[in-house]
């Protein structure tokens, strides 16, 4: 088992969401929802043990998978040279690293797993998901400004004939060549295949993550299994 220093607990840019939660209760400092993020965290921490849907998403494997094809389209739609950022940053609060680190801003790169989900994607919802992943990225790099880009970009092989295979059992070789194009997108123009949302840099906001991150700690240094 291992021994971890709570009061020094650094979090990812894509978790820092499960901490903004309110309580539904005044007198509670973390809300339900977050107590139970914290008890995974705590566990994989210190045992070791991770949920296998937190690993094996597919919407999470296309996105790995598809980096840099999104990247390449991103580049081909604004005329501009970007290289992807494989250097992890880190502070007092956050440790993570960011898609892109342009000279004025950092970039997410999100790859939509179709086009219905990518067609859902406007601004509210973007920042709904991802403002606070976004804000700590921006924190990380010590930029003023983010940009959020969705990009649809064609799913790889391997994973479109995982998808197609119980399809296959009761589709004729014809209907299951049709459905394999919803996975297929270079059909479509390329700028309608690109969403960019710009968000900046909130001192006021940064101020309030750290104040949650203060009482995830304290949380985190309670639980006792």
């Amino acid at each position: 088992m291992n021994t971890i220093n709570w009061s020094t607990y650094k979090f990812h840019p894509s978790s820092v969401k499960n901490l903004m939660i309110e309580p539904r209760l005044k007198s509670e400092t973390i809300s339900e929802t977050t107590k139970a993020y914290l008890l995974e965290v705590y566990i994989e921490e210190v045992y070791g043990r991770r949920k296998i849907e937190s690993v094996a998403n597919k919407f999470m494997r296309k996105g790995t998978m598809c980096e840099t094809d999104s990247i390449e389209l991103l580049e081909r739609v604004k005329g501009e040279t970007f290289f992807k950022n494989n250097n992890q940053l880190t502070n007092a609060w956050f440790v993570g690293t960011p898609d892109v680190i342009a000279i004025d801003k950092v970039i997410d790169i999100k790859t939509s797993w179709d086009l219905w989900t990518f067609a859902g994607v406007d601004e509210d919802q973007a920042k709904k998901d991802y403002y606070y992943q976004v804000l700590a990225y921006m924190d990380l790099t010590k930029t003023q400004k983010a940009e959020l880009v969705y990009c649809l970009v064609s799913t790889p092989p391997e994973m479109i004939n995982d998808e197609m295979y119980r399809p296959s059992f009761y589709m004729d070789e014809v209907e299951s060549e049709k459905y394999r194009n919803n996975y297929k997108f270079d059909d479509i123009d390329e700028k309608s295949r690109v969403k960019i949302y710009t968000f900046d840099y909130s001192e006021e906001d940064i101020e309030r993550v750290e104040s949650k991150i203060v009482l995830a700690r304290e949380y985190l240094a309670s639980i006792k299994i």
